[in-house]
């Protein structure tokens, strides 16, 4: 091999290891991105999973009134000359 080849394919694995470096770097990039938006998806489903809860049970309270004035009002009617 020649001076001039060696050279060259010096400098082809030079440009490889930039554009890797460069990629490396990319994607280090890319994954912090997606990093921050998972734990805002993560804190966003936690909120509403909160607030489904906290639906269910409001549901159930005002269910248990319901059910609660229902039997007065049977009572009532039952005891109602």
């Amino acid at each position: 091999m020649d001076d001039e080849a060696i050279v060259g394919q010096i400098d082809y694995i030079e440009e490889q290891v930039d554009f890797l470096i460069e990629l490396c770097n990319s994607l280090k990039s890319e994954k912090a991105e997606l990093k921050g938006r998972v734990e805002i998806l993560e804190g966003q489903l936690q909120e509403k999973t909160q607030s489904e809860a906290a639906f269910v049970e409001q549901r159930e309270n005002i269910r248990g009134k319901i059910d609660g004035l229902m039997d007065r009002l049977n009572n009532y009617i039952d005891v109602a000359p």
